[in-house]
């Protein structure tokens, strides 16, 4: 991440107000406890009127220093000092602190000088001169006061003046820390954005691996079936264009009924029992209700059972038998293991396929469990 790209980002004003009053609120009554020595109600019924002014003014101030060192930031972003200071984060942190002091103390001597000119106006006292004004009221009647009115009154001068440079500094921190974070959430923002997109991306990918492959298989039991049966075959082209309609429907979708996978599953067993006859028996044990509250990915069963057919082998005498049950909230897919002689050379677009598919699409795992004597494979329900 850049060091420097939170300059980029800008508060709004509204929030820029928001931090000026929440700085107020902190700097106010330890600005009064300072100058104050009599805080009760005859200072609040003598004093309330400039503090209502005092209000405004310095909200508005810590604002405009909120816009002001934005600026700045963003003007120092683009010169040669961030060029100079790319690779070192914290140089340049200390580098904009030092630049926000100074920045602050010339703000301060800048309020200053208005506060004095509002105070002639209101003939009130004088902000910084408060406390010396206070005090000289105070000294004829008061032997405890024991210090200087001079000496008192530039410790109090001194006090201000920090109260005021730290105040600025506060909000110039939290403003930096809101465009931090405004900046670290809008990357969290287009991080998953582009993992949506790059999921669907892969989903797509994944698809289209699979739809080829689905055609190129029955039409290859097509060419077969023609030369043996041209009426079956009929029926055989108006079960595969059922079957493939639904392929190209659901080409965009992530996840169907899983009552909508089953009906497509009896057109592909159908299409692969022209070609197998008797030797390849599915046996589906899935409740209606379960079939219409769960989804699935689609082509999840076509694939497993596809997965099944190819590498085991089959005949009249010992059929291939496919179990598909719920378990829980897992679809389990099970077969005996008949594996043949001479296994075929796998594409990866089958199991492997269905793996890929569901960790883009839930946090449960695939599980294939290679047990002695059965394959069996548990789909997460969706």
């Amino acid at each position: 991440m850049d060091i420097h790209a939170n300059a980029h980002y800008s508060i709004p004003l509204q929030q820029k107000i928001r931090l000026a009053l929440g700085v107020y609120a902190i700097y106010w009554p330890i600005r009064i406890y300072v100058n104050h020595d009599d805080f009760g109600i005859h200072a609040i019924s003598r004093d309330w009127l400039i503090w209502i002014v005092e209000l405004i003014l310095t909200t508005a101030y810590f604002t405009l220093w909120l816009v002001f060192t934005e600026r700045i930031e963003q003007q120092l972003k683009h010169s040669f000092l961030s060029r100079s200071f790319k690779d070192h984060s914290l140089t340049w942190k200390i580098l904009m602190l030092v630049i926000a002091a100074l920045l602050a103390v010339g703000f301060n001597c800048f309020y200053g000088a208005v506060w004095m000119r509002l105070d002639s106006f209101l003939h009130e006292p004088d902000f910084r001169h408060f406390a010396e004004d206070y005090m000289r009221k105070r000294a004829s009647t008061s032997p405890l006061i024991t210090i200087p009115i001079e000496v008192r009154h530039k410790a109090v001068a001194k006090v201000n003046n920090g109260l005021v440079v730290m105040a600025l500094l506060s909000a110039y921190y939290l403003a930096a820390l809101s465009r931090g974070h405004k900046q670290l959430e809008e990357l969290r923002v287009n991080s998953e954005q582009l993992k949506r997109e790059a999921t669907q991306v892969q989903l797509s990918a994944l698809k289209n691996q699979v739809n080829p492959h689905f055609l190129f298989n029955s039409l290859s039991i097509l060419s077969s079936l023609v030369e043996i049966d041209t009426k079956l075959s009929v029926q055989f082209i108006a079960q595969l264009s059922r079957a493939f309609r639904y392929v190209l429907e659901q080409r965009d979708t992530e996840k169907v009924l899983l009552k909508t996978e089953m009906d497509f599953l009896k057109s592909y067993i159908f299409l692969l029992n022209i070609r197998f006859e008797d030797k390849l028996v599915v046996s589906t044990h899935v409740d209606e209700n379960d079939s219409m509250r769960f989804h699935i990915a689609p082509l999840t069963l076509q694939l497993l059972v596809e997965n099944a057919v190819k590498h085991n082998q089959m005949s009249m005498e010992q059929p291939l038998k496919v179990t598909i049950f719920v378990e829980g909230d897992y679809l389990v897919v099970k077969n005996p293991l008949q594996l043949r002689p001479q296994r075929e050379m796998s594409t990866g677009m089958g199991l492997q396929n269905i793996i890929n598919r569901y960790r883009l699409l839930v946090d449960r795992p695939v599980i294939v469990d290679d047990q002695p004597g059965y394959f069996t494979v548990k789909i997460p329900l969706l």
